[in-house]
């Protein structure tokens, strides 16, 4: 069951960078100068290892102590404020679903909203400085078995960004991901949607477990 655990943290974290537009969250504007590929790449990887913190997890749903239930609800909110090289992301919202307490199988949805607060990172040899306008939304479902795990889900809205060699402007994310894992198997994921313009589908969409 860690390894479960373990791979929906993992999930989590690399479809950070893999993810529809829904409902009527704003969504963000491509304008100014560009972001590189490395840059975007590692505003997801910043943005992912936030993302990782709140990811569900079956050790958060257990059942209190001398409770024996076959099915528990979970309703809970999630926060977390990470650090960057400076500044910080804020990430808030909610985890719902139902979760097996004996089997620890799981029907899982996350929605969250991601709050780029003067977050600075490293890429190659410049820093990268990224702020929210309007901020990203973040949603995911995810189900977990003893054998298998599947996650899909949406990301959407836009940032602002500087640069130490200059640069400034704004981006806009609109992406849907899936992504499956079942035991013995390599995880298998799909991208679609755009980032800053560019095809989501360019960016690595599963890093590992």
């Amino acid at each position: 069951m860690k390894k479960h655990i373990r791979i929906i943290s993992g999930l989590a974290t690399a479809l950070s960078l893999t993810l529809s537009a829904c409902g009527d969250d704003p969504l963000g504007v491509n304008s100014g100068d560009e972001l590189s590929d490395a840059e975007i790449q590692a505003l997801f990887n910043q943005l992912g290892e936030a993302l990782g913190d709140v990811s569900p997890s079956a050790s958060i749903v257990r059942a209190p102590d001398g409770l024996q239930l076959a099915e528990i609800s979970v309703d809970q909110s999630v926060s977390v404020t990470a650090p960057c090289q400076s500044g910080t992301i804020s990430v808030d919202g909610s985890v719902s679903g139902t979760v097996d307490d004996q089997t620890f199988e799981s029907d899982l949805s996350m929605g969250v909203t991601v709050d780029f607060a003067a977050c600075s990172f490293p890429s190659n040899d410049l820093t990268v400085t990224v702020d929210g306008q309007p901020d990203i939304t973040f949603q995911a479902d995810f189900l977990l078995t003893q054998e298998s795990l599947s996650v899909d889900g949406s990301q959407r809205g836009g940032f602002s960004f500087t640069t130490s060699d200059g640069r400034a402007g704004s981006c806009a994310i609109d992406i849907e991901f899936d992504a499956s894992y079942t035991t013995g198997s390599a995880a298998v994921s799909s991208v679609s949607g755009t980032v800053c313009g560019r095809s989501a589908a360019a960016f690595e969409a599963y890093t590992g477990t």
